[in-house]
This record gives C-alpha cells, sequence and structure tokens, in this order.
C-alpha cells in the first residue's frame, strides 16, 4: 500500500487544505505514515507570516529529500510562493511547487495528478470533525505594511455564496456542530446577496443544532450597526476576535490599518455592551518608530478593553513588506521589555475574565473525550473549558453539554457536567 505524508505549517487555511488533501488520498487507498522511511509521497504545506515558521518548512523540506526522489514531493502554501527557487535548490527541481494563491481546487486537482489517484470534489474533511472550515475568502488587499499575505496569497477571491451555503448545510447533515468560516479579510466578502452580515444571517436560517463563527474580521470594514445585527443571530458563538494591532492612531497609519482608535472604540464597544460576549484581540510590540508613548497607548487601549484574550506577538521584519524597510527601528532589547509588560497585563485580565465565571453555568461543545471521565471543550463565548462529567456519564465528541464551574485561571475554566 502506498504511503504519505502531510506536514503543516501555519494557519486554519492550511490546517483545512492539509486535511483535504490527507482525505483524498486515504479515500484514493493511501495510507498515511508518521515518519518518512520509504514513504510515497510527502506534501509540505507552508507559512511564511513568522521566520520560525517557514525555516521549519525549508528544514523538514530538506529532510524529505533525503527520503524522497523530488518528484514525489509538494511544497504548497505561502513560502512556495514567495521563495520557489530556494526550494528547489533543497530537493530538486523536479519537485511540485504549488503556490499559496491556489484555491483547494486547484491543490486537489495537482496532488492528484501527482498521486495518480481519483479527483476529489472538496468538501469538508470529517477529519475536522465536530467543527466544519468553510474557505469564504481567498487572499487579500488590505496591504497592511508588515505582512507578507498579499503576496503570498494573491488578490482576494470570494467564494461563491451557493457553494458556501451547500457546504454548511452538508456539515450540519453529517453532523458537524460548529461551522468556523475562514477568511484573510472576512468581512471583505460580497456576494449578489450583499456582504458577510447578510451571508451569516442566510446560514442562521439553516435547520439543525450548530453553531457559527468566523476569522477574522478586519476593523477598517466593519461597522458598528453590522456588529449589533450579528449579536442577534440564533447560530452565532458569542465571541468576536478583532484585530487591534496597536493602540496608537501613529502606529497604526504606519501600519496601514486604516481605521483610528475611536474607530475601534466603537466597534468594541459595541461587542461589550453584551456581557454574554467576549472580545479578543493581536497585538504586535515593538513595530518600526513605536516610542515609549505609542506603546502606552497600546496597554491603556488593553485595560480600557479589557480584552477576554490576546495573542501578543514581537515585531519581527518579514522581507518584501514595507515595514522591513522603514527606518527607527525599535531595539530588540526594548521590544523584549514591552512585551514582558504587556503579557503580564493580557495574562491577568485573562485570569480576571475567567474568574468571574467560576459559581455560573455555560454551554460547551464537547471538542475531545478522555477515558478517565476528563473531557475538553469550548464555551459559546470561546473559553477553553476542561469538565469532569459527574457519574461517569459519556458525552461524545460533537455533543453539547452544560457545564457548572468551579474553577478559573489564564488558559480557561474547569467544571463538572451533571447532564
Amino acid at each position: 500500500m502506498p504511503t504519505f505524508v502531510v506536514k503543516t505549517f501555519g494557519c486554519q487555511f492550511n490546517e483545512l487544505y492539509s486535511a483535504s488533501v490527507t482525505e483524498m488520498l486515504e479515500r484514493a487507498g493511501y495510507e498515511q505514515s508518521r515518519t518518512l522511511d520509504r514513504v510515497s509521497l510527502v506534501v509540505i504545506n507552508t507559512c511564511a507570516v513568522r521566520e520560525k515558521a517557514q525555516e521549519k518548512a525549508f528544514s523538514f523540506l530538506g529532510e524529505a529529500a533525503t527520503a524522497v526522489d523530488a518528484s514525489r514531493i509538494v511544497f504548497m502554501g505561502c513560502s512556495a510562493t514567495l521563495d520557489q527557487e530556494r526550494a528547489k535548490r533543497i530537493a530538486g527541481h523536479e519537485v511540485h511547487i504549488i503556490p499559496g494563491s491556489a484555491g483547494i481546487e486547484e491543490v486537489l486537482a495537482r496532488v492528484q495528478a501527482i498521486a495518480a489517484c481519483a479527483p476529489a470534489e472538496p468538501m469538508v474533511p470529517h477529519s475536522l470533525f465536530p467543527t466544519a472550515d468553510i474557505e469564504l475568502v481567498r487572499g487579500c488587499e488590505s496591504y497592511c505594511t508588515y505582512c507578507i499575505v498579499p503576496r503570498a496569497r494573491g488578490r482576494e477571491t470570494a467564494v461563491d455564496a451557493e457553494v458556501v451555503l451547500r457546504q454548511a448545510k452538508d456539515s450540519i447533515q453529517h453532523g458537524f456542530r460548529e461551522l468556523l468560516l475562514l477568511g484573510q479579510n472576512i468581512n471583505r466578502y460580497h456576494w449578489s446577496g450583499g456582504g458577510l452580515i447578510e451571508l451569516l444571517s442566510a446560514l442562521d436560517r439553516l435547520d439543525g443544532e450548530f453553531w457559527f463563527w468566523f476569522l477574522s474580521p478586519h476593523p477598517a470594514y466593519f461597522q458598528r450597526a453590522e456588529v449589533q445585527r450579528l449579536m442577534q443571530l440564533e447560530h452565532v458563538e458569542h465571541h468576536v476576535h478583532l484585530p487591534l494591532q496597536s493602540g496608537s492612531d501613529g502606529i497604526l497609519k504606519r501600519m496601514n490599518r486604516r481605521y483610528s482608535m475611536a474607530d475601534y472604540d466603537a466597534l468594541a464597544g459595541a461587542v461589550r455592551s453584551d456581557s454574554r460576549w467576549t472580545l479578543t484581540t493581536d497585538i504586535i510590540v515593538g513595530f518600526p518608530g513605536e516610542t515609549d508613548e505609542d506603546f502606552e497607548a497600546t496597554v491603556a487601549a488593553v485595560r480600557r478593553h479589557q480584552f477576554d484574550g490576546v495573542f501578543l506577538a514581537k515585531y519581527s521584519d518579514r522581507p518584501g513588506t514595507p515595514a522591513s524597510a522603514m527606518p527607527d527601528k525599535v531595539p530588540q532589547k526594548t521590544i523584549d521589555e514591552r512585551h514582558s509588560v504587556l503579557l503580564q497585563v493580557v495574562r491577568d485580565l485573562s485570569l480576571q475574565s475567567n474568574a468571574a465565571m467560576i459559581g455560573g453555568s455555560v454551554d460547551v461543545l464537547v471538542l475531545t473525550a478522555g477515558a478517565s471521565g476528563d473531557t475538553f471543550g469550548k464555551s459559546r463565548d470561546g473559553r477553553n473549558v476542561w469538565f469532569e462529567d459527574q457519574g461517569r456519564l459519556s458525552h461524545p465528541v460533537g455533543s453539547f453539554v452544560r457545564v457548572d464551574i468551579n474553577h478559573g485561571s489564564r488558559e480557561g475554566l474547569y467544571g463538572i457536567c451533571s447532564t
């Protein structure tokens, strides 16, 4: 039996594409392998947003090239767009390059031809159960000055709404309980029926027991009225991830983010108007030109909005981006110090947010079920939840349960399920 290895680096898009390739190969009679020993095909799905992820991908390509002929290696994703020549130098000119701008249909067709297996229709991979990842927007045209994605993924392309709704309906009918809608800049989505909120409203009208969520909205293309409409939908998860990046108007302008702090505050205020909803964000510390005052403005914004979670990153140059050519770089020591200060603020806020849930109950979607009775899931407002089944009740993956919370930490909630 032929065997294959799929190695994935990076974002939720890559996880979706890799899972789709994996299921196509398995349906064709291939067996997934954990090692490169005597493997028949290697697929490497790459990320270039962070240097560390990119270097790991090229390192693994070097390992694969010592075990497999280049003609049996597929190198795909963002790094495949940006540095094809490096991939060929490492693995050989016969390595198959699939750029990050390729949609799932093209990726499956290319791998199908290389593996000599039957073609496959794009569908939600069951290996992602109970979450159905559904792509809405490919590519990005926002051109934030620190970001390599527009070069790596290409121009924005919206997936047809009929395709999205069909995939969502099929997923629900096949037992998926969470729909995760993906787009590099998802609220730029447009179709004949309107924009993103109109599509979410159409999804909300589908029959079944399910939640849906989406990643990631850009504050410049979101309106307060849209947030308010979103929060009225029946099946939506009570969680908005709204990337801030900096609390300084000056730095936001240098980042080409296209919104002010006043704009952001209006959106965040809409979310904060309902205590059942959580608000999370992204922050970059140490962007070129960031002064002490700029950093303090970011800390103040984080405290003001009391974020329930923050994905905190240290700025680093990505070759080819406008920010990499900017002067007045912040010294690494200063970046490290600012990151440490803000990280402590973020940790304190996370603990405060989760501790406030003690004594209450939350709805939870079961994501993994442990044999010992310890089970993990996520609450409707996006928190991690670990819980014990009282009386050793059985709650399979994909079920909805009610959990009584008796402890909260920075990482999430802990409790007991008695339903």
